[in-house]
């Protein structure tokens, strides 16, 4: 995924007068060519890029680029307009952007928590944009200077002569107005909204079951589609009986879906998987036909299995690295001088993302134009899947961009989305997929597996030496074919260690290495905080031990590390703030009462981490009993995201986050057996029930005037926190994901 570009205030924008006697700003928001002010534009009043709609009854209309996963950028994105234009933020209504169009908003995914850091410049710019103009409309209307006018909830004012007018009385003239070049942002100080707890505007709708989700959706003539998948990875179809499933009243068609007969989609965009759809009048009538199939299948991997991968990973991590992606100072000399040394093998296993609402989609394919209503996190891949599939320009492809019932990384991906495309291209009307619960556990891109040979080497006095890691795991771009650099034939194993936050920059010998397993036929991909699920896991439970055999509270071991504030190299490009991280630690800490005493078989742990541009320390206080059962007393979140733009809509998802982790750390494992998924629902994928869930306190540090992730970012430290918990209650290290009562007692 590609991170932020820079913008200046200068950012492109143009306005247009609605037919209504409207106000509509248009903002070039991350690049492309600027679009001409032509009178053809003028009255082209619903083309691309509309941020702002002023009605002349005073009602705004802000548009959303973004997909809304539940991370709540339909209210978070319209608060940075509404701020600049100081609206009347009651008035407010929300939309969907009805398009895809990367000149004019850039990338318009959901992912890598990065929808209001990028956009946190232009959305501000189009609010300051329209608010300039109508004050200038309101100030030539009554001859007086733009300064001396006031704006506040949709009016214009002129204090000194007592005179108003609405936003929407204004529109009209405002939209004849020469655009300005450059326009003022508000200081912090200034914010009247931003900041602000504001409940999410969509919020009533879902309540009341009035807020459609891609399921929802009903076209006329409209068919739908379910479809039967081997259960053996890339197996292929080698003979169908249909008779029975056709002979079903409501049946329309079965259709054989070819993998290898579509076109490629390029890099990080697999395609579906093989599989037999039954076409009918009804969902039930499809998944009833569906059942009746019977269907041989040939090929793909039937001998890939769990438990031998794990095996196969032990060996390769007693070997030396394939890779070495860090070699900082004299590792070797560093542990042959060392005073005591540490080694331990950590484990994490297979993920599915099982969102709430399962893979769905809508298509309807014509002759020259393709619809699709579909809950994706990334419009872009479901237009440019649609147009591969059906010969068409990308243009001809319109996207409805649908709320979606969870995501976590699975709905970035079109597989699903090429499925309904095929399926309405060949059946001439327009088809719904729907996927079942198994279907979604069973066909996902999961997050990879992973082993990860620790080594530590601390001097007499326990200070830390030197710091190893050899990772071994299939990876994520093997399996998604991405793009390499001229030269390059295969991606180098290590791709999943990512960029490294901790200890790297602080201990001067340091190896960060990798084994890659080449042959998994194991769909993979994206996974809520990606690789940082993993590896934070591991270097926050292994720094617990250092600082265990160094004899140091774990909390007193890492601030000693992290030192004063300087900026840390992060990747290739980035830096962080070592005091920012230690701030948060600190926060988490004492809103925990660290060092308090805690009762028989409980225990307190803490871990924290730079993700997604932001910084997370957690404190989990857990209690296990004598069957190692572990019950989860209470989390507590210290979180730096710069800026926080709603603080309730930054709880929710800090607190979502945490739970996330929590079911995964405690309870969730996808592994093969014999070719195939073992796991089919949430009886044996489990999430945290309601009476499980911990109290969350969430406290946020105000580190940056922007803000930068959140939605991800609380994931990587709640696991190894509750790790360390659990070695304070009961000195037992846990080592393996999940955490099972089974695995503690035998430890």
């Amino acid at each position: 995924m590609s991170g932020p570009r820079d913008l200046t205030r200068r950012a492109f924008c143009r306005v247009t007068a609605l037919a209504a006697g409207g106000l509509l700003v248009h903002v070039r928001a991350l690049g492309g060519a600027a679009p001409s002010a032509s009178r053809a534009d003028e009255r082209a009043v619903f083309v691309p890029n509309v941020f702002v709609r002023i009605d002349a009854d005073n009602e705004i209309t802000i548009s959303v680029a973004r997909p809304e996963i539940g991370q709540g950028v339909r209210t978070c994105l319209p608060m940075l307009v509404a701020e600049e234009l100081d609206a009347d933020w009651s008035r407010i209504r929300i939309e969907q952007a009805a398009f895809v169009d990367r000149g004019a908003y850039g990338d318009q995914y959901a992912g890598g928590s990065q929808s209001v850091r990028n956009g946190w410049a232009p959305l501000r710019h189009a609010g300051a944009v329209a608010r300039s103009l109508l004050v200038k409309a309101a100030a030539q209307t009554w001859n007086v200077d733009p300064e001396s006018c006031r704006t506040s909830r949709s009016i214009v004012t002129h204090p000194s002569s007592g005179r108003s007018a609405t936003y929407g009385a204004l529109a009209r003239l405002a939209a004849q107005l020469p655009i300005p070049q450059e326009v003022p942002l508000k200081e912090a100080r200034q914010f009247t909204l931003i900041g602000q707890p504001v409940t999410q505007l969509d919020a009533p709708r879902i309540a009341r079951g009035t807020e459609p989700f891609g399921l929802d959706i009903r076209v006329p003539e409209m068919k739908y589609a379910s479809i039967e998948r081997a259960r053996i990875l890339g197996a292929r179809i080698a003979s169908v009986d249909d008779r029975r499933a056709r002979a079903i009243a409501g049946v329309r068609d079965v259709v054989h879906i070819d993998a290898d007969s579509l076109p490629g989609f390029g890099d990080n965009c697999p395609p579906p998987a093989n599989g037999v759809a039954v076409i009918a009048d009804s969902t039930w009538i499809a998944l009833k036909a569906r059942r009746a199939l019977h269907i041989n299948w040939s090929g793909g991997a039937p001998t890939e299995n769990t438990p031998q991968r794990r095996e196969e990973s032990r060996a390769l991590a007693a070997g030396a690295a394939e890779h070495i992606v860090r070699n900082d100072g004299d590792v070797d000399a560093a542990f042959r001088s060392a005073h005591r040394t540490l080694e331990a093998t950590y484990e994490l296993p297979l993920l599915a993302h099982a969102p709430m609402e399962p893979m769905n989609c809508t298509a309807k394919v014509g002759a020259d134009h393709c619809t699709l209503w579909a809950p994706t996190q990334n419009p872009d891949y479901a237009r440019k899947v649609a147009a591969a599939i059906c010969g068409l320009r990308p243009e001809a492809v319109s996207v409805h961009q649908m709320r979606c019932g969870g995501g976590f990384g699975r709905r970035f991906y079109a597989d699903y989305i090429g499925e309904a495309v095929v399926l309405s291209r060949h059946a001439r009307v327009p088809i719904q997929v729907m996927w079942t619960r198994e279907d979604d556990m069973r066909h996902g891109f999961y997050r990879p597996a992973s082993l990860h040979a620790m080594r530590a080497a601390l001097d007499a006095q326990g200070h830390l030496l030197a710091w190893t890691q050899h990772l071994i795991n299939a990876q994520r771009g093997d399996f998604l074919r991405w793009l390499l650099p001229p030269g390059i034939t295969a991606l180098p194993a290590g791709d999943e260690l990512g960029p490294f936050d901790f200890p790297a920059g602080f201990v001067s010998n340091l190896r960060l290495g990798a084994t890659a397993i080449r042959n998994s036929p194991v769909p993979l991909g994206q996974w809520r905080s990606v690789e940082d699920s993993s590896n934070v896991f591991v270097y926050q439970s292994f720094i617990d031990e250092v600082a265990q055999a160094a004899g140091r509270d774990p909390l007193a071991y890492r601030l000693e590390l992290l030192g004063v504030d300087r900026p840390i190299p992060y990747g290739s490009r980035a830096t962080y703030s070592s005091g920012r991280l230690r701030k948060v630690f600190e926060l988490a800490a004492h809103e925990a009462n660290w060092g308090a005493r805690m009762p028989a078989n409980s225990g307190r742990g803490i871990a924290g981490s730079f993700a997604n541009s932001s910084y997370v320390a957690i404190v989990a206080e857990v209690e296990v009993d004598a069957q190692r059962e572990v019950r989860v007393r209470r989390v507590v979140a210290a979180a730096d995201i710069g800026r926080v733009i709603n603080p309730s809509g930054a709880t929710a998802q800090i607190e979502g986050s945490i739970i996330f982790a929590l079911s995964a750390a405690l309870k969730q494992e996808i592994t093969v057996l014999n070719g195939g998924i073992v796991q089919s629902n949430f009886s044996d994928f489990p999430v945290l029930r309601m009476p499980e869930v911990p109290p969350i306190q969430v406290h946020f540090i105000t580190g940056s005037e922007v803000p930068t992730g959140c939605g991800e970012t609380a994931v990587p430290p709640t696991a190894p926190a509750l790790a360390n918990a659990i070695f304070a209650a009961t000195g037992i290290r846990v080592r393996k994901l999940p955490i099972r009562a089974a695995d503690l007692a035998n430890a």
